[in-house]
């Protein structure tokens, strides 16, 4: 693959997650609009943003060809980004007029988490080969979905 390719291709899951990001939180304001179910437009999209990725995750790694591995690839970075607009509504969702600081100590954690990564994925793709994150990343969004379960956007924090 030229080099020209390779940077089109790989700019593919990017535009996706774009995709994704604004869909997901357009999506979910139409379920709460014609609902009126926060937990349903938040919950449930959410989830299924989480698990889409995780599905997708798999097949991305595995196949023998880039293209095919590419488009997966999307379609993992769409399921994944399609939570973002989610991720943020519930902070404000719960958070009433603590909304901000509930939306930090979100972004702080993210961000731990965002650090630790670095460490993970270099001792996992050095002990157990490159597909190991995505492996990792994979069962991550899975449980991702499953603490979805737990939340509760309907109740304020007092």
């Amino acid at each position: 693959m030229t080099l020209a390719k390779m940077g089109f291709y790989a700019s593919l899951p990017l535009f996706a997650g774009v995709l994704g990001d604004l869909a997901g939180g357009w999506f979910s304001d139409r379920v709460l609009k014609h609902t009126g179910n926060v937990n349903l437009a938040r919950r449930w999209v959410a989830i299924s943003g989480f698990l889409v990725s995780a599905g997708a995750t798999i097949p991305a790694v595995f196949t023998h060809d880039p293209k095919v591995s590419v488009a997966f690839y999307c379609v993992a970075f769409f399921g994944l980004e399609w939570t973002v607009g989610v991720s943020w509504a519930v902070p404000l969702d719960i958070g009433g007029d603590f909304a901000g600081s509930v939306s930090a100590v979100m972004n702080t954690l993210g961000n731990l988490g965002g650090a630790l990564s670095a460490v993970v994925v270099t001792y996992a793709a050095t002990r157990y080969g490159w597909n190991s994150p995505f492996m990792i990343t994979s069962a991550l969004c899975v449980i991702a979905a499953a603490l979805y379960l737990k939340i509760d956007a309907s109740k304020r924090i007092v």
